[in-house]
C-alpha cells in the first residue's frame, strides 16, 4: 500500500495510468461491435467486415513497432518529452480514420451487391487503407506509455507499477464494451454512440501530451536516486553488502517515498540499479 501511494505521488505515473481510461471506450467499439456494425449498419458483407477488422489488427501491430522505433529515435535525439507528444498526437489523429469507417456508407451508389461489383471493390480498397491507417495510429501509444512508465519509476517499484497498469488495462477491457452498450441505449443508436465513444482517444491523447511537461523532471528525479544508490555501492562493498540509506531517502523524496525493508540496500538491489543505468 505504501508503494502504491508513493507511485501516485509522481505526476507522470498518474498520467500514464489514467490516459488509458478514456481509451477503453473506442477499444470497446472496435473489439466488440465494429464487425457487426459494418455489416449490419454500413452495408458491408460479413466477409468484407471481417477483412476490415483483420487489416486493422495488422495495422495495430505495425503501429506498435513504429511507435517503439519512433519513440527511441525521438528520445535519443530530442530528449524524453517528445515521445509522449508523439503518442498523444497519434491517439488524437487515430479518431479521424475511425470516424470515416463509422460513417461511410459502403453501399452508397453501389447497390446492394456488397463487394460483388467493381465500384464496391474500390470502396473496399479505400476501407482497407483507412482501416490500416486507423490500426497504425491506435498502436503507437502503447509501447511509449510503457517505456515512459519504466523510466519514471524506481527499479524496486516497477513490478508493482506494471501490475497496476495491467490491472487498469484488464478492467478497461471489461468496462469499455459495457459502457458502450450503455451509450447505445441512451444516445439514440449505435452510430451516434460509436462516434462519441471514439472521441475517447482525444482525451487519451491529451493526457499523453501532458506528459510533455512532467516526464523530464520525473526521469531526472529517478536518475538522481539511482546515481545515489550507485554511490552507496562503494560503501556497500566495504561493509559486507549492506549500507544505511538515510541520505538516499532524502535525495529521492522529491520523486517517491520509497524504502527498503530494514532500512538497508542489499547487493541484489544494487545489481538491479546497475541494469537501469
Amino acid at each position: 500500500m505504501q508503494t502504491t501511494k508513493s507511485l501516485f505521488k509522481c505526476p507522470s505515473v498518474v498520467l500514464a495510468r489514467f490516459q488509458g481510461a478514456p481509451g477503453c471506450i473506442p477499444w470497446g467499439v472496435v473489439n466488440t461491435y465494429l464487425n457487426d456494425y459494418l455489416s449490419t449498419n454500413r452495408g458491408m458483407t460479413v466477409e468484407g467486415a471481417t477483412l476490415i477488422i483483420l487489416i486493422f489488427g495488422v495495422g495495430n501491430g505495425a503501429g506498435v513497432t513504429f511507435g517503439g522505433i519512433g519513440s527511441t529515435y525521438l528520445y535519443s535525439n530530442y530528449g524524453p518529452r517528445y515521445p509522449s507528444l508523439f503518442s498523444g498526437c497519434a491517439a488524437i489523429l487515430g479518431c479521424f480514420p475511425m470516424w470515416f469507417m463509422l460513417n461511410y456508407n459502403f453501399n452508397s451508389g453501389n447497390g446492394n451487391n456488397g463487394i460483388d461489383n467493381g465500384e464496391a471493390s474500390g470502396s473496399l480498397l479505400i476501407f482497407i487503407l483507412i482501416s490500416l491507417l486507423a490500426g497504425v495510429l491506435s498502436g503507437i501509444t502503447g509501447p511509449i506509455v510503457k517505456s515512459t512508465l519504466q523510466n519514471v519509476t524506481l527499479p524496486q517499484m516497477r513490478g508493482q507499477a506494471f501490475a497496476l497498469l495491467n490491472t487498469f488495462d484488464d478492467f478497461g477491457r471489461g468496462l469499455g464494451p459495457a459502457f458502450v452498450a450503455w451509450m447505445i441505449e441512451n444516445m439514440g443508436g449505435r452510430q451516434k454512440a460509436f462516434n462519441i465513444g471514439v472521441g475517447g482517444w482525444i482525451f487519451c491523447g491529451i493526457l499523453n501530451g501532458m506528459l510533455f511537461w512532467t516526464v523530464e523532471k520525473d526521469e531526472e528525479n529517478v536518475r538522481s536516486a539511482v546515481e545515489s544508490m550507485l554511490i552507496q555501492h562503494k560503501d556497500c562493498i566495504s561493509t559486507g553488502g549492506f549500507v544505511e540509506e538515510e541520505s538516499l531517502e532524502e535525495k529521492s523524496s522529491l520523486h517517491q517515498d520509497w524504502s527498503v525493508k530494514d532500512n538497508s540496500v542489499s547487493i541484489l538491489d544494487i545489481l538491479e540499479v546497475s541494469r537501469f543505468t
